[in-house]
């Protein structure tokens, strides 16, 4: 039987990963637009400064007394990748991983659009490594016309939902 308290605590959990979403993909739309202010970008991902400083710290510098991230860094995250039997949660600690999986996710997301699957050229005998496995990017397009038409593919969102329990 679900309580209130379980239902308030779940509400909790829920708030504080969008949060860390919100902040992550602020840290991810300033590294892409340098020019951009670290204010501008957190407010262009409806989140503050004071959230983007508290789930990505490590990821943050001052540079001439102005907030700026750093080229790379080291948070982890929890992101979804499309393998031959589905889509699965693989975390990472490394940006330059996550900008791959991003990537990738990408052209698949082009794929399904257009047909076309000249983005998936560069993604062709990949692998990304997490939790000591490799894993191969799906570059054929007769699997991923397999993972489409079973449901098994989402591009709600990258960031694959945090086990709690």
């Amino acid at each position: 039987m679900v309580t209130r308290r379980d239902t308030i605590n779940l509400a909790a959990i829920f708030y504080k990963e969008d949060a860390r979403r919100r902040g992550l993909d602020a840290i991810s739309l300033k590294r892409r637009n340098p020019a951009l202010s670290m204010t501008r970008a957190a407010k262009l991902c409806g989140t503050t400064i004071k959230t983007v400083r508290k789930y990505g710290a490590p990821a943050l510098e001052t540079r001439s007394g102005r907030l700026d991230v750093r080229p790379t860094d080291r948070l982890e995250r929890r992101m979804r990748l499309l393998t031959s039997q589905g889509e699965i949660a693989v975390r990472t600690r490394s940006s330059r991983t996550a900008t791959r999986l991003s990537d990738y996710n990408n052209a698949v997301r082009k794929f399904y659009a257009t047909g076309n699957a000249d983005a998936l050229k560069a993604f062709r005998n990949k692998v990304v490594r997490s939790g000591g496995q490799r894993y191969e990017f799906v570059t054929d397009p007769r699997v991923l016309n397999r993972l489409g038409r079973a449901g098994a593919v989402s591009f709600s969102d990258i960031y694959a939902a945090e086990a709690k329990g």
